[in-house]
């Protein structure tokens, strides 16, 4: 009898085998593009506020809205062009080749960060800001939607959890040392680092690349499949041919999802609505962070250590509340705990707002996103079409949370004039009002959610193929 099972039993051990060294590959791939984020992304604000002027950083996210637009187009076309992992190559490269250049001008002595004088003449700091917004908006897009089309929700389930753990691990070593480096060295060195900082980013990013190329060459591809209705869909479009309007209106193809389907616009209205809350709550924790610094070496350090500490707490939940939540709890339950977290923590910033409750609010609200809120909110693109996946995701992303940012910088403009303590408790009252929203619009995405898993459905596309012709595990908590 043993000896019967035997084959089986070997199998599901082979199975095993390939699915954890998938979740290897990416779990590495997202701690050095993470690597690379952390170095990078303090240097965003610190840049900008002291080469341009931190009160033109309102103004400079409406900006790089109308700058992201085009980008997202030629996104949308590299889709139907590329396979999956030839867009994270692309990615990873020309934002590592990007970081070369701007190690070129900053370090320069006139027109990079040695020269304290700020104006928004400074051309330098405006395309920084862009450069980093971008990067910002495709860094999520690019890797997940790769990770959601070779992953079922089993795999999610199971796995995603020590995915984002290994970006958080990425995030703490990198902010950590960046922070030690810029605390305790002289500032006259502290050009020299930063400038260097970018090299080393550059590095890791095509690092993150050659991490892709060894998942492709050594995983199975029949453990390349992710949701295996959604696959056999593809590849019967593979076969059909595309007329001359399909290929014109491919660029908006994405956006066009997001208007028609209930769905996609459900997962963009919650882009929407932390988007907002955080650029708020960003602006003014940015403000503190400007009195407190006098260079952008300072001001640098004081960002590091915000995302240090962010990727410490984001660690811990990732391991103890990820991945417990989502085996027990299931995916739907998961969605809501965000939503009603944030309102606790706006609660919190509300009848407390000083400059360090501020901070914290900022660093648990970023941590518990990136470790809890983003995987599961992924997993609600897994039954998906491939054009929701990349397309849609895309807009939702990459323009979407720029539109989310500029409606969160009209509200930080518009109480420019008013008193900071009443321009402070309005912005939190209008938070509040929008995470309501935000808990009905999730409990209605987790009920769609699992009445597609259940009748192993497609969302996004009409036709759906007989369930009896497919094998997919079923056996999930949604």
């Amino acid at each position: 009898m043993l000896e019967k099972l035997k084959p089986w039993t070997d199998r599901f051990g082979e199975d095993k085998k390939e699915i954890k060294l998938k979740i290897f590959y990416l779990a590495a791939t997202f701690l050095l593009m993470s690597m690379c984020l952390v170095i990078w992304r303090p240097m965003q604000n610190s840049v900008f506020s002291k080469t341009v002027g931190v009160h033109f950083i309102p103004d400079v996210k409406l900006y790089s809205l109308l700058f992201v637009i085009p980008l997202v187009l030629a996104y949308s076309i590299l889709v139907d062009w590329l396979r999956r992992h030839h867009l994270l190559y692309c990615f990873t490269i020309i934002y590592g080749i990007g970081g070369l250049f701007f190690y070129y001008f900053l370090s320069h002595p006139v027109y990079g960060i040695a020269n304290t004088q700020t104006s928004p003449d400074r051309w330098i700091g405006w395309a920084f800001y862009f450069f980093m917004e971008s990067f910002n908006a495709f860094f999520s897009t690019t890797f997940w939607a790769f990770a959601d089309s070779i992953n079922n929700h089993k795999d999610a389930q199971n796995y995603y959890g020590f995915i984002v753990a290994g970006s958080k691990i990425g995030g703490m070593l990198s902010a950590g040392s960046l922070y030690l480096l810029l605390r305790f060295l002289p500032t006259n060195n502290q050009t020299m680092v930063l400038t260097r900082a970018f090299i080393l980013g550059s590095l890791f990013l095509f690092a993150a690349a050659y991490m892709i190329y060894r998942l492709v060459r050594r995983v199975s591809p029949d453990f390349m499949h992710g949701y295996e209705m959604v696959y056999q869909h593809e590849r019967g479009k593979k076969q059909e041919n595309r007329s001359i309007i399909d290929y014109l209106k491919s660029p908006i193809d994405g956006l066009l999802l997001i208007i028609k389907k209930p769905f996609v616009m459900g997962i963009f209205s919650l882009t929407l609505f932390y988007e907002i809350m955080i650029v708020i709550f960003d602006y003014w924790v940015n403000i503190a962070a400007d009195h407190a610094s006098t260079n952008v070496g300072s001001m640098t350090a004081y960002w590091a250590a915000y995302t240090f500490l962010y990727n410490t707490v984001g660690l811990m939940v990732s391991i103890f509340g990820t991945t417990p939540l989502l085996r027990i709890l299931g995916v739907r339950i998961s969605l809501l705990t965000f939503p009603i977290f944030s309102v606790a923590m706006l609660l919190i910033g509300f009848f407390f707002p000083t400059a360090g409750v501020l901070f914290w609010v900022l660093v648990f609200l970023r941590a518990c996103n990136y470790a809890l809120n983003h995987p599961v909110r992924e997993i609600l693109y897994i039954p998906t079409t491939k054009d929701i996946k990349f397309k849609a995701k895309t807009w939702i992303d990459a323009f979407g949370s720029r539109i989310a940012k500029g409606m969160g910088s009209i509200i930080n403009i518009s109480f420019k004039g008013a008193a900071p303590s009443a321009a402070l408790a309005s912005s939190l009252s209008i938070c509040l009002s929008f995470s309501t929203i935000w808990i009905i619009v999730v409990y209605f995405l987790g009920k769609t959610l699992q009445d597609a898993i259940s009748s192993k459905k497609i969302i996004g596309e009409e036709k759906t193929q007989d369930a009896k012709t497919i094998s997919q595990p079923n056996n999930i908590t949604v």
